[in-house]
This record gives C-alpha cells, structure tokens and sequence, in this order.
C-alpha cells in the first residue's frame, strides 16, 4: 500500500533527510579531527588491530604474534604490551583486514564514520520498525542524546568495535519482528564480532527461538553465518581458535559492576542470569510484537552491562537502543506511562553530561569525571532499564 503525500509526512521527510545530511557532516568532521589530533596518533583501539591485519597480510605473521604488541610499544608509546593485542577472534579480519591495505589514517577515518552510523542505523531501524508513528523530532533528540552520551563519544574517539553489535541487534529484532527467522539468526551473527557486550540477548535469542519449533531457523541463520566466519579466519589463522584461546592470558582483568557493588562466589551474578534464562523460558510463547518481548531484551541487555567483566563505559553504545526498546514496550502497552519513560531517559542522559562535565571543569582531567560518569551509564542505568524492563515483563 502507498503511503498518501500530506503536507505531515511530507514535511517529515525532508527533516529526515536534512537529519541524514548533518549526520555526514558531523561524522566526516569528527572523524577527520580525531585523526588529525597529535595526542590522538595510534592511541586508539583501532591501531593495534589494524597492525596486527596488515603484518599478517604483508608477512604472513600470525594476528596474536606476540611481536606486535612488542614492536607498537615503541610505535605507539605505550609500556604495557599486554594491552596491545589482538584479543578478538580472528574473523574480525572482515573489517580490520581491507582497512589494513590502505594507510592508518585513511582506515582510521572510514572506521569512525562506520561506527557512528553503526549506531545511528541501530536507532533508526528500530525507532521506524517499534514506533512507526515516533515524530521525526523525537528521533533526533534520541539521536543526538545518543551521540553525545560519553560512552559513544568515548567509543569514538578510541575507535572502538561495539558499534556492530548495535546495528546487528537492531537489524536481527527487526527481522524477528517480521518473523523472517533465519534472516534474523543471519544478522545476530554480528553479535559474534565483539560478543561480551550482547552475550546476554544473544542467549536469550537462542534459548527463546529453539523452545518453539518454527523460529529454529533462526539457528540455522546463525550457524551458517558462525560458519562462514570460522572458515574465512580459519584461511588467513589456521588454528586460530586455540591460538586466541592462549592470547587471553595475556589479557588486562577487569570487574563486572556487580563486582564492585557486591558478588561474593559470583553469586549475584548466577542468580541475575539464571533469573535471564527463567524469564525467557517464562516468554517462550509470546510473540515479538508483545511488549513483554520488548521487556526480556531491555532486561538481558541491562544485566548484560551489569554481570560482564567489561572495561570502561565502550559497551554502553547501547544505550540508544536500549532506550528505543524500552518506549517502543510501554508505548504498546502503558502510553500514559510513555513521557515518564522520555523523562527519565533524557534525565539519565543529562546526568550523565553533567557527571563527566562537572568534574572537569572544577578539578580538570583527573580521572574523577570517568568515575562519576560511570556510576551514571555503568551502575544507575542498567538499574533502572533492568527494573523497568522487568515491569514490562511481569505486568503485561
């Protein structure tokens, strides 16, 4: 069915693609200025992994030889090798290895444009897809929220690899929520790229598709995919798995929020999951248009963010889809409860602006903004979405 033209949706478009043109230019812009910064010269995530691709592609030297670490010491500046790895599985070479054919610079550019849009699509796709009749308006001031939220302008400026996990989240629900479920098992594989940060959606994907019989090509859909990129890794990494498996050794620890909080023996933790994996069984025969839907995937990536050991706030790009699942549940199901749920996010958002800014500005570059921010997109967030994602789940 054709869309009539009224002066609404007419006019709706034109913001849309004024939004698409100041997207570009701010992408361009910003990315082109983190590449030029002096400071900012190989200390990103990207670099090393970039390295590491293109002495493999040149000299066939392995992607966890300890020798790049050794040798970006010196190139870099940075003293503990350790850290400078390549700690991700080898069919990240999708990316990293046709940047690596083209100078840093160049590939540094094309990564942090690619990531922001990463997210931005992430957002979109699923705004248009859960909310169809979201405001144009609305959309962008989720957008720009996002956008300036310090985990994605952190995520930014360290060129860092989330980003794909937010497209292919938003793609796979999508997919889902058309019931197309193989496709949708094709676009979680995304997930795999840098799966810590979505473990927990992603188990809650599978756990709720295999429990009813015709969504179980969504693992056929996946594994197909988890397939093509063992065996494309595995021609440019033989034995790359077991190789990567030794590399993590040599990985810098970090603590779960929980851990911080409080998680004697992990306990916190195993009951947080096993409370996942009770819901989604609880789940099973609910459809993905329910608002319960919406619910479980608010909450598995809250306690995501929650029980994963993961550094710094980078995972928390997250958060614009988070937040778009979250409206899109109590739009469906409590709209009177809808501007409490805008409220609260744009709150969340400017406290968390204020945490990183405040500090600075009174005590400079301390590390105390990093701190105080955290407790804000780290521990105070996944708390409340967790809580109102259970309400989702429990009350509808």
């Amino acid at each position: 069915m054709i869309e009539p033209v009224t002066p609404e949706n007419s006019q709706d478009r034109q913001k849309f693609v004024v939004l698409i043109l100041v997207g570009l230019l701010y992408s361009f812009s910003v990315a082109y200025v983190f590449v030029s910064l002096p400071q900012q010269r190989f200390t990103d995530d990207f670099f090393p992994r970039w390295y590491a691709s293109r002495m493999l592609l040149s000299t066939g030297r392995s992607l966890y030889d300890w020798s790049n670490a050794s040798e970006l010491v010196d190139i870099v500046g940075w003293p503990l090798a350790d850290q400078l790895g390549y700690y991700y599985p080898a069919y990240l070479l999708i990316f990293t290895g046709p940047l690596a054919l083209i100078p840093y610079e160049a590939a540094r550019w094309i990564w942090t444009v690619f990531g922001l849009w990463c997210v931005w699509l992430g957002i979109v796709i699923l705004a248009r897809e859960l909310i169809p009749d979201l405001s144009i308006n609305k959309l962008t001031i989720l957008l720009i929220l996002t956008t300036i939220a310090i985990p994605v302008l952190q995520h930014t400026l360290n060129a860092q690899f989330n980003a794909v996990g937010v497209l292919a989240l938003a793609l796979s629900y999508r997919a889902l929520h058309r019931q197309k479920y193989l496709l949708a098992g094709v676009w979680a594989g995304g997930l795999l790229i840098k799966p810590q940060a979505t473990l927990l959606p992603l188990l809650c994907l599978l756990l709720w598709t295999i429990l009813q019989p015709e969504r179980r090509r969504f693992w056929l859909g996946l594994g197909l995919v988890s397939l093509l990129f063992w065996a494309l890794a595995e021609l440019f990494e033989p034995h790359w798995v077991m190789t990567l498996w030794g590399t993590l050794e040599r990985y810098q620890r970090t603590r779960a929020v929980v851990d911080t909080i409080g998680n004697p023996y992990q306990t916190v933790a195993m009951l947080l999951l096993a409370v996942t994996i009770w819901l989604t069984i609880r789940l099973r025969r609910i459809t993905v248009q329910a608002p319960a839907f919406a619910g479980l995937m608010g909450w598995a990536i809250s306690i995501n963010a929650l029980i994963i050991p993961l550094y710094g706030m980078l995972h928390m790009v997250l958060v614009g889809v988070l937040a778009v699942v979250l409206l899109a549940g109590f739009h469906q199901s409590y709209p009177r409860l809808t501007p409490c749920v805008w409220g609260t996010i744009i709150g969340l958002f400017v406290a968390g602006l204020v945490a990183f800014a405040g500090p600075l500005f009174l005590t400079g570059v301390t590390g105390l903004q990093i701190t105080i921010s955290e407790m804000v997109y780290k521990t105070t967030l996944p708390i409340l979405s967790g809580l109102a994602s259970l309400f989702l789940i429990l009350a509808t």
